[in-house]
């Protein structure tokens, strides 16, 4: 050990410690990182329920207020699941699509100059917001179903669900949620007034054209805060959501205390989104990869906690992931473990010899190890959304079939 590391009992530590090592493995404990510093004190607690002692790095712990990504924590809300993936997935599915008929509309009125019906979107926000608060998960999931030619509005959907699954593992009001997910919603509107070939050149943009696509933040404030007259929390991160902490952002260059909480969350959201999703310029990567990818960015691009915060939300292996077990099977991460993040809820689609099984079997891995803590069965790797021929969106469709039957009987 380095002169920088004590040893201390978990009854001794603060608020701003760097914890460098656990006294056991760090695999199966809740702790994303290999090395962390405390920025809240649910994380003491939870080190209490599985460490006895850890090893702390004096030189890269600092003091810090009790806070947590700029919201005090005797202020965050503790939502509890309502409904199980199972219950909400059809629910999801209406939700999304009334989602994107009022997306499609909006962003047409917005291209010929005609007023949008922010009734309707204020009524959609309404039901999104529910569904996400009885089950994040399901709604989650469904921003993994990805088309290469709906991007733009599939892009905005996938951006307010995910800014709202953020918003409630953050615990923020309801109110909050609510003026964050139209914001989330309506980030790119700016984007509609951006020429098209522009905007979908596969190529590298030339630095006059690159210029035209850095106005679609202050197009998009425009247009909401002055011509739409809608809040200014929700113009700002239009305006905003390109900025970046290092101060390297466009269009103003804001450095991190310069730029709103709602800006800085839907930015994170926005490049994960993007990052992992097909377009006419480039492949998405998984989206286990495109958070490993931004946790190396994190020091310029995001604010740290809040980075932290949304790969606790979203998990190691993301709701939608298609995975291979140890056992060789293949399936869907439908669920994550909050306690352990490499061990989620899978939906089982095709056994050891990558034959369809029918019906499905849903695997809780971390209820697996519980019940037999010695046996290796666990994500062996993240495979592409179409591995095997598999069509994610068919194979949840029992899901679906099986709600939409509850209801009518």
């Amino acid at each position: 050990m380095s002169t920088g590391k004590v040893l201390l009992h978990v009854s001794q530590l603060k608020l701003g410690m760097f914890v460098s090592e656990l006294d056991r493995p760090w695999l199966g404990t809740p702790f994303l990182f290999q090395g962390f510093r405390i920025q809240k004190l649910e994380e003491i607690e939870r080190l209490k329920t599985v460490c006895d002692s850890v090893y702390v790095d004096i030189e890269k712990s600092v003091k810090i207020a009790p806070t947590r990504a700029g919201k005090p924590a005797s202020n965050r809300r503790a939502y509890k699941l309502a409904a199980s993936f199972e219950e909400e997935i059809h629910s999801a599915n209406e939700i999304r699509e009334s989602t994107r008929v009022t997306v499609d509309q909006l962003f047409d009125d917005v291209a010929h100059g005609r007023m949008i019906d922010l009734v309707s979107v204020k009524r959609l926000m309404h039901d999104t917001v529910d569904g996400v608060l009885r089950n994040p998960d399901a709604h989650v999931c469904l921003t993994q179903l990805k088309q290469r030619d709906a991007y733009t509005a599939q892009h905005s959907i996938n951006v307010c669900v995910l800014s709202l699954a953020l918003a409630r593992h953050m615990g923020l009001s309801r109110n909050e949620m609510e003026t964050l997910g139209v914001a989330a919603l309506l980030h790119d509107i700016g984007k509609i007034k951006t020429p098209l070939d522009v905007l979908n050149k596969p190529d590298k943009l030339t630095p006059d054209e690159f210029a035209i696509m850095q106005q679609h933040p202050l197009t998009g404030r425009q247009l909401l805060e002055h011509h739409y007259a809608l809040p200014y929390q929700i113009a700002d991160v239009a305006f905003s959501h390109h900025e970046r902490i290092s101060g390297k952002g466009y269009p103003r260059g804001l450095k991190s205390n310069e730029i709103s909480l709602f800006s800085k969350m839907v930015a994170i959201v926005d490049v994960y989104d993007a990052i992992s999703s097909d377009r006419c310029y480039h492949d998405g990567i998984s989206p286990t990869e495109a958070l490993t990818k931004m946790y190396s960015w994190r020091l310029t691009d995001f604010d740290g906690e809040l980075l932290e915060q949304f790969i606790q939300c979203v998990g190691i292996y993301p709701v939608g992931t298609l995975v291979e077990l140890t056992s060789g099977e293949v399936g869907i991460v439908i669920s994550v473990n909050p306690d352990f993040r490499l061990k989620p809820k899978v939906n089982v689609v095709l056994d050891s010899h990558k034959r369809p099984v029918y019906p499905h079997r849903v695997v809780d891995l971390a209820q697996h190890q519980l019940t037999a803590p010695d046996a290796t069965y666990a994500i062996r790797q993240v495979l592409a959304p179409d591995a095997y021929g598999i069509d994610i969106k068919a194979e949840l469709t029992p899901f679906q079939k099986a709600k939409a039957k509850q209801r009518v009987s």
